[in-house]
């Protein structure tokens, strides 16, 4: 790969940069019908094999607190590659778990590894784009990668029905090996030289001090943490609760949540279509609203189907479609914003956001799976939370223009 010359955010670049973004929907979504049936198979409970789940999310997140400032010091390209091959070899163990304590540790190594991927591809689109730009760049790389968990748990639960649980985790493996491919070939080196940070410890701790310190970098990010805890929440208990309580059926599961995911992809291409033109920190300010009220209107829903079970599912949908779509506003938006003052320390940056936001989804997911009672109340009260915790962690971090 010839990285002599100064590389540029063309469509290329970006559609690999989504295909390695794609890994954490992958790795998460495609084993979701599967789940009760791990739970038989492994002779273990829900929340035990929810915690697959949950120490995958940990994982992705710990992790990035040495894949940016490692990215910041050796380039983006070279972790980049050194994690997918890790990614591939942990793929493959998940397939032989014999136990869920085996599948659990599996999932919290495959976690390590697949992060790398992620909070790099975003440091790339700091490193070519600022502002509105990166956001809008962001809005596309996330409607693409909408893509995979839209056909993650309908290819999940394909597979699941013709060769078994196991057989999702080749899968992944395979799709580890195809991006390692591409990425070797088409993936250029984007950190400047310049900008190239030494990896000492307490340097990497200074990085972090300043970002945690400073008020608007830390509301923007709890504004996009919060927006993933809710969509966390919905992962860990959708399976159990429409499989379990409303009798959906494995494969149909699939695509009742692929439906959910287009709703994404379009607000992600209005994203990318009017955020030029009415700026990222606008549109985040009134989409931060939405979650809230949704959100809050599903959690009073669920105590009154959890006591009374008169209002059955369809309009629990609708309210989860509002939320977990309004994320391609959120997530692209706050990001861009939170950013766009670090260029020097991009990868530190991303990774700081990155741990927040799934050390909160995990939490968020782990309760879901903890305190799951055969109702939707315990999903719908974290969503709930979570929703209205967006929306006042904005408010009262983010300044006004």
């Amino acid at each position: 790969m010839n990285t002599s010359t100064r590389p540029t955010l063309s469509p290329l670049l970006l559609a690999v940069l989504a295909l390695l973004s794609a890994f954490t929907p992958l790795s998460i979504d495609m084993y979701l019908p599967a789940l009760p049936v791990i739970a038989v198979d492994l002779q273990s409970s829900a929340g035990d094999i929810q915690l697959t789940l949950s120490a995958f999310m940990i994982a992705f997140g710990v992790g990035q607190v040495f894949y940016g400032p490692a990215g910041d010091r050796f380039g983006r390209r070279p972790v980049i590659l050194s994690g997918l091959v890790i990614y591939v070899l942990t793929s493959i163990g998940c397939a032989f778990a014999a136990a869920a304590g085996h599948l659990i540790g599996l999932r919290f190594l495959q976690g390590l590894a697949a992060c790398g991927g992620v909070v790099l591809a975003r440091t790339m689109v700091r490193d070519l784009a600022e502002k509105d730009h990166a956001a809008r760049a962001m809005s596309l790389m996330m409607a693409c990668t909408s893509i995979a968990p839209m056909l993650a748990p309908v290819i999940g639960g394909q597979v699941m029905w013709f060769a078994g649980w196991r057989a999702i985790f080749w899968v992944l493996a395979s799709a580890g090996v195809i991006a390692f491919v591409v990425a070797w070939f088409q993936l250029p080196e984007t950190l400047k030289p310049e900008y190239r940070q030494p990896l000492v410890f307490t340097q990497i701790l200074k990085r972090f001090g300043e970002l945690l310190s400073t008020r608007t970098f830390m509301g923007y990010a709890l504004t996009s943490s919060f927006m993933f805890a809710a969509l966390f929440s919905y992962i860990s208990g959708s399976p159990f609760v429409f499989i379990e309580r409303y009798g959906i059926s494995p494969r149909f599961y699939g695509v009742v949540f692929g439906g959910m995911v287009i709703f994404m992809t379009i607000g992600s291409l209005f994203n990318a279509r009017f955020v030029r033109l009415l700026g990222a920190g606008r549109i985040l300010r009134f989409a931060v609203i939405v979650p809230a009220v949704s959100g809050a209107a599903a959690m009073v829903m669920g105590w009154i189907e959890a006591r009374y079970g008169t209002i059955g599912l369809w309009p629990f949908l609708v309210c989860m479609v509002f939320q977990i779509a309004t994320l391609s506003l959120i997530a692209p938006n706050s990001t861009a914003m939170a950013m766009q003052r670090y260029p020097h320390m991009a990868g530190t940056a991303s990774s700081l956001m990155g741990v927040m936001t799934f050390g909160a989804g995990a939490i968020f997911g782990a309760i879901v799976g903890q305190t799951f009672d055969g109702t939707i109340a315990p999903m719908t009260t974290a969503m709930g939370i979570a929703g209205v915790l967006c929306l006042i962690s904005h408010r009262a971090l983010v300044r006004r223009g």
